[in-house]
């Protein structure tokens, strides 16, 4: 073996060697941290295929809707919307992000009372709004008490994206319970309002990765929003 092949094949063994050594350890992190400084952290949106043929220029809003009984601030609907059109059209990629028009929830809840949202189909509100898209996210379940005295956060949803000329649904996802965060916190910690709004952009993030690029380890420190007061 030549001096040159000698020093190739100590530097290969040496480095192997390492990579097994910090993964038993737990710190197998360290030695990944070039790749994720190029490459990054983010995965790609599950339906990046169906984002990339939206055409430029396109106008979307996200409509929100329940069946719960729930009213007034601990309704979550208005908040969701608000939340998910934040969150993917700032999480977007740069190009993406610059054709897309976004319509306020605002607008639909001064073209539609309560009922009608709740009632009328993803297509007729987008045809009203003049959208070329809706998000629509249906609330199957919502409740942010784990107990009298712990908040935690648990809802399910539907998500569908409608394309509103031809009434097409291009994205349905019937996605998990969500729950936030991993470990209940005391009530007396927080005011339930605060509380429901934070778990609100949680849920909305998660709801985000459908349509945008995400971190996937985002999740492992969820607790860390809930420092005790």
């Amino acid at each position: 073996m030549t001096h040159c092949r000698r020093l190739v094949y100590t530097f290969a063994t040496t480095t192997l060697l390492s990579f097994a050594l910090f993964s038993a350890s737990g710190c197998a992190g360290a030695l990944l941290m070039p790749f994720y400084l190029i490459n990054g952290t983010d995965a790609p949106a599950v339906y990046k295929n169906e984002m990339k043929e939206i055409p430029k220029g396109s106008k979307i809003v996200v409509v929100c809707r329940s069946n719960l009984n729930l009213y007034g601030s601990s309704n979550p609907d208005a908040d969701l919307a608000q939340s998910v059109t934040y969150v993917v059209s700032t999480e977007m990629k740069d190009k993406k992000k610059k054709n897309i028009q976004w319509i306020p929830y605002s607008e639909a809840e001064d073209q539609f009372d309560e009922e009608e949202l709740n009632s009328l189909s993803f297509e007729k509100i987008g045809h009203k709004l003049k959208a070329d898209y809706v998000i629509g996210v249906e609330i199957d379940s919502f409740e942010i008490h784990h107990s009298t005295q712990f908040y935690q956060g648990n809802a399910k949803v539907l998500v569908r994206m409608v394309r509103v000329r031809d009434g097409e649904t291009i994205v349905r996802e019937s996605m998990p319970n969500y729950v936030y965060p991993a470990n209940p916190v005391p009530s007396s910690d927080y005011d339930e309002i605060e509380f429901q709004k934070i778990y609100t952009v949680r849920l909305a993030r998660n709801i985000a990765k459908l349509f945008c690029p995400h971190d996937p380890h985002s999740e492992y420190a969820t607790d860390a929003d809930f420092a005790r007061k």
